[in-house]
């Protein structure tokens, strides 16, 4: 089988797409949720209920998060091979992710260490591609 060739609008879809996980893990690591909006739609699905938390749009997803700041002061998300599939404006997505998460709830720092995938829909908008559906799926734990 010989290998796929690419046009040219593809492989930009495919880079601004590399982009945008980049950025969202630069943001997450940096509590800069201002850049991290530049990765999701405003009204996207997150659906988290494989970590005990329920389906929600956006915006309460990113308090959410913003919440966790004062227990989780470092992190750090190592994506693996991005596996995505482009149909002209929309795009699917499954990342694999290994999480690296200090928590500290006052009883010293504990490290935990989680394997997810990130399994993404994504749209091309006037902004460019952006999250609008994601369902974390938990693989492992230790």
């Amino acid at each position: 089988m010989a290998d796929r060739v690419y046009g040219a609008e593809e492989i930009q879809d495919r880079l601004q797409i590399a982009d945008l996980y980049d950025r969202q893990l630069a943001a997450a690591e940096a509590w800069d949720f201002e850049r991290y909006d530049t990765t999701f739609a405003a009204d996207a699905e997150i659906d988290l209920r494989d970590f005990d938390q329920p389906v929600q749009r956006y915006p309460q997803y990113r308090a959410w998060l913003q919440s966790l700041a004062a227990v989780m002061p470092k992190a750090q998300r190592i994506t693996g091979g991005l596996r995505l599939e482009l149909a002209g404006v929309t795009a699917t997505a499954r990342v694999p992710v290994a999480c690296f998460v200090w928590f500290d709830t006052g009883d010293g720092p504990q490290l935990t260490r989680t394997g997810l995938f990130y399994n993404d829909t994504l749209r091309r908008t006037a902004d460019g591609w952006r999250i609008v559906a994601r369902y974390e799926e938990l693989s492992w734990q230790a």
